[in-house]
């Protein structure tokens, strides 16, 4: 196993994982309480994976087991990690913090090599401005929550923001990442780079009680709560952090 020291943006993709959104065609993002949730369990050589060990304890590191070994780059960060094969065929992943040890998960790795994006940190002084929304069902009076996310600061045309999302069955954890580029060279001009996430293709609908959230940036775990009543969705978060919530009140 080789760890990374820094953090490559991932594409966590198809639920981020993009632009993670739900991957729930090739993943497993709504894993219970004490499991891995990962965002790909197929994927080809070099490509790289996100998961999460849904519900540890963010102050306590997590241990990651891969069999077999030695295929794998790994890089973790809290009770997350991205990881990339360099050899195809069929790898356990097991992931432990102390009081909890998760099942294994299997991963295929398929004997094509991925063509990567091209990926970069955050630019100095970034700032995520979060912007939730309600998303009403078309069929019924059932309501959802979304948001879209954008920087503060401006990239490439060409580029995108990179996140994660998960859902366990009562906390939101989302994981940026950084941002990649669909091809190295820049686009003409720039400007800030932003993603949408939609709960409703993959959640139940909201109900009233109380809701962690989570939000991993630049290496801080930003801890809120998301209070569901009959008639508003309020978010208590902390809006001197790296992260603004804007507006923290939405009516249902």
């Amino acid at each position: 196993m080789t760890s990374l020291n820094s953090i490559p943006a991932l594409l966590l993709l198809c639920l981020i994982l993009f632009t993670i959104t739900a991957c729930t065609k090739n993943g497993e993002p709504n894993a219970p309480t004490g499991q891995i949730a990962i965002s790909k369990l197929k994927l080809k050589i070099n490509q790289p994976d996100s998961m999460l060990l849904v519900g540890a304890d963010t102050t306590k590191a997590v241990t990651w087991t891969i069999n077999p070994a030695g295929s794998d780059t790994l890089q973790t960060h809290t009770i997350a990690a991205l990881v990339k094969f360099n050899k195809a065929g069929q790898y356990t992943i097991k992931a432990s913090n102390g009081a909890i040890t998760s099942n294994t998960v299997t991963v295929t790795v398929i004997d094509s090599v991925w063509a990567p994006v091209y990926n970069a940190n955050f630019s100095a002084d970034e700032q995520i401005n979060f912007t939730p929304r309600i998303i009403k069902s078309a069929q019924s009076d059932s309501s959802y929550i979304g948001f879209t996310a954008t920087t503060k600061n401006s990239y490439c045309t060409n580029s995108r923001l990179e996140y994660g999302s998960y859902f366990d069955k009562s906390d939101y954890y989302i994981q940026f990442n950084g941002i990649f580029f669909v091809i190295p060279e820049c686009g003409i001009g720039s400007s800030p780079v932003s993603a949408t996430n939609d709960y409703s293709s993959y959640l139940t609908p909201l109900k009233p009680g109380t809701y962690p959230i989570h939000i991993l940036f630049e290496g801080t775990n930003h801890n809120g709560t998301i209070e569901v009543t009959s008639t508003q969705v309020i978010f208590h978060w902390d809006n001197t952090s790296g992260v603004i919530i804007s507006p923290t009140t939405l009516s249902r």
